[in-house]
């Protein structure tokens, strides 16, 4: 009877361990995907916080910084203007500042690796003295306020969530 009793505990116990290890699991498992979702987002506001803080002065890093928080089409769009980029900026002394105002992860595919998040920010944009003229032919005049609306791709590249496409909506 001893015997039976002492492997019925032995059996409960490794039963218990086994149920406590897959409640682990499976904890750790929706902790990554929590966490994949808010850096899945994180990664387009950085992003998009990059887009809205333009500056002639500071046009290199701003640049850098598009690049480095993005890949695919996107970083290949960024290198490849980096140059026009420049140059539009330091022509016109076009400087922009912004503020996000909310941000939202769409959907996640389902293996994880691939996100669509939705960016809504603001922007003040100035020019120089010789900025030139406005979309219908005009001098421009005083600074002009915009409002962006992005909708954003993210890959998961390694452990790190980065732009791969952004596409202006209305």
């Amino acid at each position: 009877m001893g015997r039976w009793l002492t492997a019925g505990l032995a059996v409960l116990v490794a039963g218990l361990a086994v149920s406590a290890v897959w409640l682990g699991a499976g904890r750790s498992a929706a902790r990554q995907d929590e966490w994949d979702r808010r850096e899945a987002v994180r990664a387009a506001t950085v992003h998009a916080a990059a887009l809205l803080t333009l500056d002639h002065r500071t046009v290199d890093e701003d640049v850098r910084r598009l690049v480095e928080t993005s890949t695919g089409q996107a970083r290949d769009g960024y290198v490849k203007g980096r140059a026009a980029m420049r140059q539009a900026a330091l022509e016109r002394e076009v400087s922009q500042t912004g503020v996000l105002r909310a941000a939202g992860l769409v959907s996640m595919s389902a293996e994880g690796r691939a996100a669509e998040v939705l960016v809504v920010g603001d922007a003040l944009i100035r020019w120089g003295a010789d900025g030139g003229s406005d979309k219908d032919g005009g001098r421009r005049e005083g600074p002009e306020e915009r409002a962006y609306r992005w909708r954003m791709e993210v890959t998961k590249v390694g452990n790190r969530w980065l732009v791969s496409r952004s596409e202006l909506v209305q």
